[in-house]
């Protein structure tokens, strides 16, 4: 089983306004399979599953801030859609004293999902938002660092010091040298980077998924005959060959190969 130490990124999913249509479009793009969770509590939320692990999911949105609107308040009509990044913690009802202290903002505070575990979300002081988990019986993505699941995490910012300051603060993590921009590490092991606000059509900051795939370019191709469009071109970076894309409904998002 795979298990996350406390401040790694460990599940992730996304706000859309049309599940059945998000289903559609990462179910061809990614190889993933959906499976709608059946009890009505959980409000028609879906896993999607890669070789039958589960990778991620995504679920009707239902909170609505300015920090849920990474590409402006004109990204879409109605509800935006949005990947949200999670990182464990052994103790959401402490952070959740220890967020706004550092600075951050509380979006919702920790609520137990159907015996699964504990979530809680906040807004970094730049505006990024996040979310946190703490696991019961779902401890997060069974796979992850592979092709058809998430590789890599990192924090679009204005203010790369002070949010260091706040998620070592907030969730411990550390920093370390990167290229250009430093590294977010856990035990000394890296799990994610930053990048700078401007490198993408974001015009506020937020937390940036990248998914691994076999090939860029043509995943690229794909995304766009599926209805969704590409921001930044494949191109050869210290990740590996990489492109940043948008969903249907505007949720960003890149692929790397």
């Amino acid at each position: 089983m795979t298990t996350y130490a406390p401040g790694s990124p460990s599940w992730f999913d996304l706000g859309s306004p049309d599940v059945a249509a998000s289903v559609a479009f990462y179910t061809g793009l990614l190889g993933w399979t959906a499976t709608e969770i059946s009890e009505p509590e959980a409000g028609g939320y879906t896993t999607f599953h890669r070789d039958g692990k589960l990778v991620a999911a995504v679920a009707y949105h239902q909170i609505d801030t300015p920090y849920h609107r990474p590409y402006g308040p004109d990204q879409q009509h109605g509800m935006p859609a949005i990947w949200t990044v999670y990182f464990t913690t052994d103790d959401a009802e402490a952070l959740n004293e220890r967020a706004p202290k550092a600075g951050g903002e509380t979006i919702m505070t920790p609520m137990e999902v159907m015996g699964l575990g504990k979530m809680a979300v906040y807004a970094d002081p730049a505006g990024a938002a996040f979310a946190v988990w703490e696991p019961m019986a779902m401890k997060g993505a069974e796979l992850i660092g592979q092709p058809g699941s998430v590789r890599w995490v990192e924090l679009v910012t204005t203010d790369v010091e002070g949010s260091a300051a706040f998620y070592r603060d907030t969730l411990g993590l550390t920093t370390a040298p990167g290229d250009g921009t430093p590294v977010w590490q856990v035990g000394g092991k890296t799990v994610g980077g930053v990048r700078k606000l401007g490198e993408t059509g974001a015009v506020r900051p937020y937390w940036a998924v990248t998914f691994g795939v076999e090939d860029c370019d043509a995943t690229a191709r794909k995304a766009v005959e599926l209805g969704g469009s590409v921001e930044n071109a494949p191109a050869d970076t210290p990740l590996g060959r990489r492109a940043d894309l948008l969903d249907p409904h505007g949720a960003g998002f890149s692929v790397v190969s």
